[in-house]
C-alpha cells in the first residue's frame, strides 16, 4: 500500500529551507557585496550550483539513486551544522552554496528513486507548511541566526528526526501516475516564500494576531493534505483560477495595503486552492524502469531551476528597472496549468475526521507562535536627553551585518545606546523571500519600544522607514525620481518636541552615476523648502553623497546646513573607509552637540546620532 505522504521529504524540506534562507541573503550580502557585484555574475553563480545537481541524473546509470539519495542528504545535514557554528564570510557563502547544491542532489535522487510522485508532493508541500509553524514559532528569526542555546538542542531534533525518517521511512515502488507533479515544487515553494507562507509578510502591517491566523491555517491545510483528497478536472479549474487571483491581489496588495483580515481570507482561498492542485495525478500507471526514474529525476531538476529563474526574474527587477508584477500570476499560473493537464476526470474527496492528533497539532502549532514573543531577549532600556532633540541615522543593510549574519538585535542595542528620540532607517527589507523572509522594521521597533512608520519604494517590501515615541502631527511620503539600483523615496514626519513642531525627513537617496543629472537632489530640496516654511527641518539618512558635492551644493541651498562640519571627517562606513555619505542636515535654527559615529560591524555603515538644541 502506498503512502499518502513521505514525511521523510517533509522533514528534509524544512532542512533545506533553513539551508536557502542562508543562501539567498549570502548571495546579496556577501557575493554581491550589497550592490558592489554586478547582478547577472550574481545570478550565475547562483545558477551553477543550482544547475550543477542536474549531474547526478545521469550518474544514477553507474550508482543506485538512494546510495545518491542518502549522500546528499548526508552532506545537507553537515553543512546546516557548519552554518550554525559560522561566524559567516565566505566559510557561510560556500557553506550555504554546497548545502543548497546537496538538498538539490538529495531531492533529485528521491524522485529518481521512488515513483510515488504524488506522495512526494504531498510530502514537499507539507514540508514547507512545516518550515512556517517553525519559523512562526521562532519569532520569526531563524535557529541558524540564534546562539549555541537553546539552538542547538533544537538543531539536533530537527536533524536527527530527518536523518531517523531517511532510515525508517519505505520507499514506495509500485507503479503510479505520472511524474508530472514534481513541476509544482519550485513554483510552490517560490509562492510560499514570497506570501503564502511567509510571516513576515503577512504580520507586517496587521500585527502578531495575522501570524497566529497563518499558522492555525497552515496547519490546516497540513491535515487537508494529508488526508490526500483526488479531485478531477472542474474542481482544478476553479482552484487555479482562486491561486492565480490570490497572486495578483498580493501583487496590488503591496501598493495599496488592505486590512489583516481581507489578507488572511485570500491566504486561505490561496491555501485550499494550492491543496487541490496538489492532489494525486492522473491515474493511468506507468512500469517503474531507470529510464522513467531519470524522467522524473529532470522533472525534479527543471522545476526547482524553474524557482531560481522566477526568484531573479522577480528581485533583479529593483536593480534593473523592468516590470516584475506578471512574476507571482505566472508562477501561480504554472502550477494551474500542471496540476490541471494531469487531473483525473473523476473526484473523490475523503471527508476529513476531527481526531484527537489533527486538535492536538493545530493547538500545539497555534500555541507556539501565540508564545513566541519570550524568544526576545530583554529589550535594551534607554531614556533619551532632555536637553535636545536626538536623532539617529542607520543604512541597516537590510538587517545583515559585514559578514553576511542576521544582525538586528545588535544594530538595535547600538541604536539603544546613541539614545534618540527619532531614528531614520534605511535599507529596511520587510519580508522578501530573497533576504530570509524577514520584518526588519518591527523587529526594531519591538526590541527599542518605539513605534514605526513605513515609507515603501520598491513594491510593499523595501524602503526607508523612522522610528519614533514623539507625538506624530504629520506624515507624508514623497517617491522620488528614478536614479540609482533602487527605487528612492523621502518620508516626511512632522514631530512635537516639547512643544516644539518639527519635521524630520527620513530618506535614502539613489543617484545615477556621477550624480548626473541631480534631479533626486533638487525634488528632495524642494521638499525641505516646503516643509521649512511651516517648522524646523532634520534631513536624515543614506544620502550617497559626499560634502562639497554638486547635490551637496543643492541641498545646502534649500537652506540646510551641516551641523558637523567643524567637526569632519566624520565618517560613515565601518573601519578606515574616509567615506561620508550618511548624514543629518538640518535647517539653521539648530546647533549640534554630542556628534556621535560608532565604528561597529553591525552593517556596512556606521549608525550615526546627534543631539539638536534651538
Amino acid at each position: 500500500m502506498k503512502s499518502r505522504w513521505r514525511w521523510d521529504i517533509a522533514l528534509g524540506v524544512i532542512v533545506l529551507s533553513d539551508v536557502l534562507r542562508v543562501f539567498l541573503p549570502s548571495l546579496i550580502t556577501l557575493f554581491g557585496q550589497a550592490g558592489g557585484t554586478p547582478p547577472e555574475y550574481m545570478g550565475l553563480y547562483a545558477l551553477a550550483w543550482f544547475a550543477a545537481p542536474m549531474l547526478v541524473i545521469p550518474l544514477t546509470r553507474l550508482v543506485a539513486a538512494r546510495t545518491i539519495m542518502i549522500t546528499g542528504a548526508v552532506v545537507l545535514i553537515a553543512a546546516r551544522i557548519l552554518l550554525q557554528v559560522s561566524t559567516g564570510g565566505d566559510l557561510q557563502l560556500y557553506t550555504a552554496s554546497i548545502g543548497t547544491a546537496a538538498g538539490l542532489v538529495w531531492l533529485i535522487a528521491a524522485s529518481i528513486h521512488s515513483t510515488d510522485t504524488a506522495a512526494l508532493t504531498r510530502g514537499f508541500l507539507i514540508g514547507l507548511g512545516l518550515t512556517t509553524i517553525v519559523q512562526a514559532a521562532l519569532d520569526g528569526i531563524d535557529l541558524v541566526w540564534r546562539g549555541p542555546i537553546p539552538a542547538l538542542p533544537l538543531l539536533l531534533i530537527e536533524l536527527g528526526a530527518f536523518a531517523y525518517a531517511l532510515t525508517r521511512h519505505p520507499i514506495a515502488t509500485e507503479p503510479v501516475g505520472s511524474g508530472r507533479p514534481l513541476l509544482l515544487w519550485g513554483p510552490a515553494l517560490l509562492l510560499w516564500g514570497m506570501y503564502l507562507g511567509n510571516p513576515a509578510h503577512i504580520s507586517r502591517d496587521q500585527g502578531r494576531w495575522a501570524t497566529v491566523a497563518l499558522v492555525a491555517l497552515v496547519a490546516l491545510w497540513i491535515l487537508l493534505l494529508a488526508r490526500a483528497p483526488v479531485v478531477g478536472r472542474v474542481p482544478r479549474v476553479v482552484a487555479g483560477l482562486a491561486l492565480i487571483g490570490a497572486a495578483i491581489y498580493f501583487v496590488v496588495e503591496g501598493l495599496d495595503t488592505a486590512t489583516g483580515p481581507v489578507i488572511v481570507a485570500v491566504t486561505l482561498v490561496a491555501l485550499a486552492a494550492l491543496a487541490v492542485l496538489a492532489s494525486d495525478d492522473d491515474t493511468a500507471t506507468v512500469t517503474p524502469t531507470p529510464r522513467t526514474g531519470r524522467r522524473r529525476g529532470w522533472t525534479t531538476a527543471t522545476s526547482m531551476l524553474a524557482l531560481l529563474i522566477l526568484t531573479f526574474a522577480y528581485y533583479a527587477a529593483f536593480d534593473l528597472y523592468y516590470p516584475n508584477w506578471w512574476v507571482p500570476p505566472v508562477t501561480a499560473s504554472l502550477i494551474a496549468v500542471v496540476a490541471i493537464l494531469g487531473a483525473p476526470a473523476a473526484t473523490r474527496i475523503r471527508p476529513p475526521r476531527v481526531t484527537v492528533p489533527a486538535v492536538g497539532f493545530v493547538t500545539i502549532a497555534v500555541v507556539a507562535a501565540g508564545i513566541a514573543p519570550l524568544w526576545q531577549a530583554a529589550s535594551p532600556s534607554f531614556s533619551p536627553p532632555q536637553d535636545g532633540l536626538r536623532v539617529a541615522a542607520y543604512n541597516i543593510r537590510m538587517g545583515f551585518d559585514l559578514d553576511g549574519r542576521l544582525a538586528l538585535d545588535r544594530q538595535a542595542d547600538i541604536l539603544a545606546a546613541q539614545r534618540p528620540h527619532v531614528i531614520a532607517l534605511s535599507e529596511v527589507d520587510r519580508g522578501w523571500f530573497l533576504n530570509g523572509g524577514h520584518d526588519d522594521l518591527r523587529r526594531l521597533a519591538e526590541r527599542l519600544d518605539m513605534e514605526f512608520l513605513w515609507a515603501p519604494v520598491d513594491g510593499n517590501h523595501w524602503g526607508d522607514a523612522l522610528l519614533t515615541n514623539l507625538p506624530v502631527q504629520r506624515v507624508e511620503r514623497h517617491r522620488l525620481v528614478p536614479g540609482g539600483p533602487t527605487g528612492a523615496g523621502a518620508l516626511e514626519v512632522e514631530l512635537r518636541w516639547q512643544e516644539q513642531p518639527v519635521t524630520v525627513i527620513s530618506t535614502h537617496l539613489q543617484p545615477p552615476t556621477d550624480w548626473q543629472p541631480l534631479d533626486q537632489a533638487e525634488q528632495l530640496a524642494d521638499i525641505v523648502r516646503e516643509a521649512a516654511e511651516r517648522t524646523p527641518v532634520v534631513v536624515a539618512g543614506d544620502l550617497n553623497l559626499e560634502p562639497d558635492s554638486p547635490p551637496w551644493d543643492v541641498l545646502l541651498a534649500a537652506g540646510l546646513v551641516d551641523p558637523v562640519a567643524a567637526d569632519r571627517p566624520f565618517p560613515s562606513i565601518p573601519g578606515d573607509s574616509p567615506q561620508q555619505i550618511d548624514h543629518i542636515l538640518v535647517t539653521e535654527e539648530f546647533t549640534v552637540v554630542d556628534a556621535v559615529n560608532p565604528d561597529v560591524p553591525h552593517s556596512d555603515h556606521r549608525p550615526i546620532a546627534m543631539t539638536l538644541r534651538w
